[in-house]
């Protein structure tokens, strides 16, 4: 019935190839699907990494425990140390808290001998770490057959005062010595023992050569 020509048939077959191709192509797009796109998350800056950075080991941006150990100061110990001798009834080395007076530091040795001679020494005195209290004893020369009345602690028999047990009233009745004078021979005394010689006393604060030379013939030592 149709009497194509070759030409036609040619044609035709072209528009078939074409529409078969386009039918696979639509065919295609509708079936897969389209790819999904990941976007990566914002990295957020950590300030202080980015205020470290370019510095080199060991500055202060670093945090190093083997320094921080070194420089932590050390604590301060709550306790003193003293030696407690003389005339009292268990000299030896103790230990104390940091307020402590020499009372304490006496009665923590036993407590003073009969023989001592407690005005001589500051019992109000704070301890220092390290420190020697020494008690002086009352002199134990012997009364003269002459009935001469004993001599008390701190004066010799020559009338001289003995700078190492004299009281405090005792060194306040020496020319120039006053209550300041007085507190600082006896701190002396309970924080270094003893004067050797009577020149010793010019290492007190405030008695010079000038003090000591109204002194020299009224002082002594034993």
């Amino acid at each position: 019935m149709w009497d194509f020509t070759r030409r036609q048939k040619l044609a035709g077959c072209v528009l078939l190839l074409a529409l078969g191709a386009g039918g696979i192509i639509l065919l295609a797009r509708r079936t897969i699907s389209p790819p999904v796109i990941v976007y990566p998350h914002p990295v957020s800056a950590n300030v202080s990494d980015v205020g470290n950075r370019g510095r080199s080991p060991g500055s202060d941006g670093d945090s190093n425990p083997a320094r921080e150990i070194i420089d932590k100061p050390e604590e301060e110990s709550e306790d003193l140390v003293v030696h407690v001798c003389g005339a009292v009834k268990n000299p030896g080395v103790y230990t104390l808290p940091k307020d402590a007076r020499v009372a304490d530091a006496v009665d923590l040795a036993g407590g003073l001998e009969d023989s001592a001679v407690e005005e001589a020494v500051n019992m109000a005195m704070r301890l220092r770490d390290s420190m020697q209290i020494n008690i002086p004893r009352v002199s134990s020369s012997p009364v003269p057959a002459t009935g001469e009345a004993h001599v008390a602690a701190g004066t010799s028999r020559s009338g001289k005062t003995n700078i190492n047990t004299a009281t405090a009233s005792q060194l306040r009745e020496l020319p120039g010595i006053g209550p300041t004078l007085a507190e600082r021979i006896l701190e002396f005394r309970t924080a270094g023992g003893r004067f050797e010689q009577p020149e010793d006393l010019m290492k007190i604060s405030g008695i010079g050569e000038k003090k000591y030379a109204d002194l020299k013939n009224l002082i002594t030592v034993y």
